[in-house]
């Protein structure tokens, strides 16, 4: 399968629709998706450096092995930063539909709250990985960090895989204009306006979210706001000059206004 190739423009459905399977605590024993393989970190954005955790996933599970995505709900960064301004490249939702549209498995979405952020990291990689969920195989980046206070490592996750009986691949960090792919680069760029750069380390247009606020379209609460200006974006089965507001307001430049699903962000005109 040609993991890398971005969504196209298919029609949005909330989160849970499509088929995905949700997680939140564990599977049982005998589940037929344990065993799976299983990708490790939060998937804000999925961007290129997401992408090539999923190809080396998709390349171990082949025909025969689950393949499945742990992402913890709410954000960590929401967990520890309750303050923080708003951040997020994808909404709960949308990130559901991304995972649908890949074709994974299920997603493992714990609740990441304080009983989860006190796990050492033997804890999580005996009780979530192997009691919990039975992984067969992870697959994480170089800079993964797990466990309270971020104690563990992919050197620790390794060696801790060894002695509970699943394997670990980690896959070295992607680069796009010389600059390492993260979701903290692409929030980034989107801040400063340069819309270009952050799809290019996305892999395709950053989508985002819309909902109906007092009677007009706006951004999702939750997600990262590029400065106030004119967009080029995909909606509504083609392209529209859309304004942004620093409030988060969407207007057309003309014509009727767009109705809540996903926007999808080509360039910054104004």
């Amino acid at each position: 399968m040609a993991w890398t190739q971005p969504i196209q423009h298919e029609q949005w459905q909330p989160a849970g629709q499509g088929g995905l399977r949700h997680v939140a605590e564990g599977l049982p024993a005998g589940d037929p998706d344990r065993g799976a393989v299983l990708l490790l970190g939060n998937f804000d954005g999925f961007h290129r450096g997401h992408q090539a955790l999923l190809d080396a996933a998709g390349i171990i599970a082949g025909e025969d092995l689950p393949l499945a995505v742990m992402s913890c709900e709410p954000h960590p960064r929401s967990f520890f930063c309750v303050a923080d301004s708003p951040f997020r490249l994808t909404t709960p939702a949308t990130k559901a539909h991304r995972f649908g549209a890949l074709g994974l498995d299920y997603v493992f979405s714990p609740t990441f709250d304080a009983a989860f952020a006190s796990l050492t990291p033997t804890e999580f990689a005996h009780d979530i990985l192997k009691q919990g969920l039975g992984v067969g195989h992870v697959v994480t980046g170089d800079d993964f960090r797990f466990g309270r206070s971020r104690a563990g490592d992919a050197d620790l996750l390794t060696q801790l895989g060894r002695s509970l009986g699943f394997g670990v691949t980690r896959v070295p960090e992607v680069r796009a204009n010389a600059r390492r792919c993260s979701s903290s680069q692409v929030r980034a760029f989107l801040r400063a306006g340069d819309i270009q750069a952050a799809n290019a380390m996305l892999g395709s247009a950053w989508t985002a979210e819309t909902v109906a606020s007092r009677g007009l379209l706006a951004l999702a609460p939750m997600l990262c706001r590029p400065p106030a200006g004119l967009y080029l974006c995909w909606i509504d089965k083609g392209t529209r000059h859309l304004h942004l507001g620093a409030d988060g307001v969407i207007t057309p430049e003309r014509g009727t206004a767009p109705v809540p699903g996903l926007l999808r962000f080509l360039d910054r005109l104004a």
